[in-house]
């Protein structure tokens, strides 16, 4: 009996993966800003500018990551269903 093919939801998971990755980005610019005043010299910038940059960077990244690892999965469960 062959069972019909399930297909991943592909802007779900692009969607999480963005999330995912703003998340980790925004806590790597969090942890930075942690860092002694002292250590922080004149042309760094500021936490809040971490956080959005490291943010929208980890969302790029792991939400493109997502989408390919998706179309993977659903590449290879047509090929195994065929």
């Amino acid at each position: 009996m062959n069972s019909p093919v399930r297909r991943p939801n592909h802007l779900r998971v692009l969607i999480i993966g963005a999330v995912v990755g703003f998340a980790i980005g925004g806590f790597l610019g969090v942890y930075r800003g942690l860092e002694p005043s002292s250590r922080v010299v004149q042309g760094e910038y500021s936490t809040s500018s971490a956080v959005g940059y490291l943010g929208l960077i980890g969302a790029i990244v792991v939400g493109l990551l997502a989408a390919a690892v998706s179309i993977l999965i659903e590449s290879i469960s047509e090929r195994r269903n065929r």
